[in-house]
């Protein structure tokens, strides 16, 4: 669970294994409740019971994100509230608002909820935030599934931090990123077309209700990568198949111009999100493979994270960063992406999958190194010129079985005081071999 306590405070979850998506599921069900008001006699009173009460499990939550959420939600459904309510109403109203907060100050979390932007929780989500563009334009194809929060740790998280990220904290950015520009204007005209279906209007100010509940829904997204648990879309998508049954019914459909403002306003967001990304990066994505520099890349990283660590993006732009020639660096996750290595340097090293592969493309390299190498040099057939031009590097500690057998091959530098792991690997990018002609 993500700060499960506040000031010794034990924050809200349902079972939902964080308190931010608990506090997103209890904004959406205070603007589900106000659907028992267009129940006839005691509606009313009986939705403002639950709001109250779920408006104090909010409190408990402490969750920005979801008070963020609710309040925007709530705010639909006072615009088409029909005015004015009766007085008995408004006052019943403020006093379960105020009842509300004074759970709050009760539990002393104001000061959270008022925190400025020197709030370390604002700034880090600010920080990777503002990277989410370059993200986008980085990989046009998208980062995939499940790899926005590494692809921002390795790539664009500034070297002198070391915070994990699974996602971008933000459903919306996490989603936009992983994905390429067509799933990503499918996903914002998704949005708008939800906002065109339940739009309000004097004869149907229920839908008032649908509306709230996904626009709740949607800014709760933006402070947390919530809407990833499927247990929250159940609502939202239940409150919107009355509205399609009220429009089939009534063959009220939006007229077709309409269907333009989703395509429009989907395209303009896409536009500012490409502008904002321009200019701004060396960083280049496609399918597995990570190009960090321009031009055609002279140095291949066949990964390897036993050897490089976890956070091998860092090392490699620590490095890369003090150079005054920095080279073209290409890191493949595997060797089925492995290029043309012909006149290119190729680092590798601790155990390799598809020996083959690398054995069947390793021969035009111009330089070859082995870090680690888990496997034995029989298994790459080199020939003694290619060993001789091979810089084979092992930790002093190294656990390698195959250790000796490269001994009898040729020269084994030993780095000392390191084993498995090689925490300076990167400083071989910047042994300057040029290509072969």
């Amino acid at each position: 669970m993500d700060n499960a306590f506040y000031n010794g405070i034990l924050r809200m979850d349902w079972g939902l294994g964080n308190p931010n998506k608990t506090a997103a599921l209890i904004a959406i069900l205070m603007v589900t409740v106000w659907s028992l008001d267009y129940v006839k006699k005691y509606g009313f009173w009986l939705a403002l019971t639950c709001f109250a009460g779920l408006g104090i499990c909010l409190m408990y939550t402490i969750s920005r994100g979801g008070l963020a959420a609710a309040f925007a939600g709530l705010s639909i459904l006072a615009v088409w509230q029909p005015w004015p309510w009766e007085r008995s109403k408004v006052v019943a109203m403020g006093i379960s608002i105020w009842i509300i907060l004074g759970f709050s100050l009760y539990l002393n979390t104001q000061d959270r909820y008022l925190q400025g932007t020197d709030d370390l929780s604002i700034l880090n989500r600010l920080e990777i935030w503002k990277k989410a563009p370059q993200m986008m334009v980085d990989a046009p194809g998208g980062w995939g599934w499940g790899n926005s929060g590494k692809a921002y740790v390795e790539w664009y998280q500034p070297v002198d931090r070391s915070e994990d990220y699974r996602t971008l904290v933000n459903s919306h950015l996490t989603w936009l990123v992983e994905f390429g520009w067509p799933v990503r204007f499918l996903y914002l005209f998704a949005w708008g077309v939800m906002v065109l279906l339940c739009w309000p209007s004097k004869e149907n100010r229920w839908w008032s209700i649908p509306l709230g509940i996904w626009a709740t829904f949607f800014v709760a997204a933006i402070f947390s990568s919530v809407a990833e648990s499927p247990w929250l879309w159940i609502v939202p998508i239940l409150s919107l198949l009355p509205v399609l049954f009220s429009r089939w019914i009534k063959k009220t459909w939006p007229r077709p111009l309409l269907w333009s403002l989703p395509v429009a306003v989907s395209c303009l967001i896409l536009l500012i999100f490409w502008i904002l990304g321009q200019g701004k990066s060396n960083i280049h994505d496609a399918s597995d493979i990570v190009t960090f520099g321009n031009g055609t890349p002279t140095d291949i990283v066949l990964l390897n994270e036993k050897t490089m660590g976890k956070i091998f993006g860092h090392a490699i732009r620590r490095v890369l960063a003090k150079a005054s020639s920095v080279p073209s660096v290409e890191v493949v996750g595997t060797a089925d992406h492995l290029p043309d290595l012909k006149g290119k340097k190729l680092i590798l090293g601790g155990q390799i999958q598809e020996i083959p592969k690398v054995a069947a493309l390793i021969h035009s390299a111009f330089q070859i190194v082995l870090l680690n190498p888990d496997f034995f040099p029989q298994q790459l057939n080199l020939s003694p010129d290619e060993a001789k031009n091979t810089e084979i590097v092992f930790g002093e500690f190294s656990q390698s079985p195959a250790l000796h057998a490269w001994d009898q091959v040729g020269t084994v530098k030993r780095i000392d005081g390191t084993g498995d792991f090689l925490p300076n690997w990167a400083d071989i990018l910047l042994e300057g071999s040029q290509p072969r002609p």
